[in-house]
C-alpha cells in the first residue's frame, strides 16, 4: 500500500514536472515567437524607412537636376543675349567708322579737286 501510494505521488510528481517542461518549452516557443516577429516588424520598419529616405534622395536628385537644367538654360540664354547685343554694338561701330572713313575721304578729293595740276604734285624748283 504504501509501495502504491509512492508509486502514485511519483508517477504524479513525473506528470508535474513533463507539464513545466511542456510550459517551459511553450514559453520558450513563444518568447522566440515573438522576438523573430519584432525583428521582422523592426526590419521591415528599417526597410520601409529605407526606401522612404531613397525615395527622397531620388527626389532631390532630379530637382537639383531641374534646377541645373534651369541655370544652363538661363546661362544658354543671358549669353545669346549679351553675343546679340555685342554684334549690334559692333555692326553700329563699323557703321561709324565707315562713316568717318567717307567723310574723310571726301575733303581729299576735294582738296585736289580745288587746286590746280601744279600744286597738286607739288612745287619742283
Amino acid at each position: 500500500m504504501v509501495g502504491k501510494e509512492m508509486d502514485k505521488i511519483e508517477h504524479t510528481a513525473e506528470k508535474r514536472s513533463a507539464l513545466r517542461m511542456k510550459e517551459e518549452e511553450s514559453r520558450h516557443r513563444d518568447h522566440i515567437r515573438r522576438k523573430l516577429h519584432l525583428r521582422r516588424q523592426i526590419e521591415e520598419e528599417w526597410k520601409a524607412k529605407e526606401l522612404s529616405l531613397l525615395t527622397k534622395i531620388g527626389e532631390e536628385v532630379k530637382r537639383e537636376a531641374r534646377i541645373e537644367e534651369r541655370r544652363q538654360k538661363f546661362r544658354e540664354e543671358t549669353n545669346r543675349k549679351k553675343q546679340v547685343l555685342l554684334e549690334k554694338k559692333i555692326a553700329y561701330h563699323l557703321q561709324k567708322m565707315q562713316k568717318n572713313d567717307l567723310k574723310t575721304e571726301e575733303p581729299e578729293k576735294n582738296i585736289y579737286k580745288n587746286k590746280g595740276p601744279d600744286e597738286t604734285q607739288g612745287k619742283i624748283m
